[in-house]
């Protein structure tokens, strides 16, 4: 091992996994989080008329969209996972630290 640095684990890799595990808890309800707003507005119970049915048309692309945006989010962070190596020398993780 002359002239090669030990290498430490990678605290970026480690960041984005705790990053992925508190997302994956939080999906479902950033996935739901217009539905109740869209449905309420949509079922003639909290606003009705023109201007309802058209915040109601707008609520529910909102809400599809999000959803769509939202089930992109960790496949991206899991192929950030995966583009980063296990471990990193010393010098690396001390940089990232120190957000430089």
């Amino acid at each position: 091992m002359a002239g090669s640095e030990v290498q430490v684990p990678n605290p970026r890799k480690a960041d984005l996994e705790r990053l992925r595990g508190d997302l994956a808890k939080e999906v479902e309800s950033l996935r739901k989080a217009l539905k109740g707003p869209t449905e309420e507005i949509g079922g003639d119970r909290v606003w009705v008329g023109k201007n309802a049915r058209a915040w109601h048309r707008e609520l529910e692309g909102r809400h599809e969209r999000l959803g769509e945006r939202v089930d992109r989010l960790l496949p991206a962070v899991d192929a950030a996972i995966r583009g980063e190596p296990d471990k990193v020398s010393p010098s690396e993780a001390r940089a990232y630290r120190n957000g430089t």
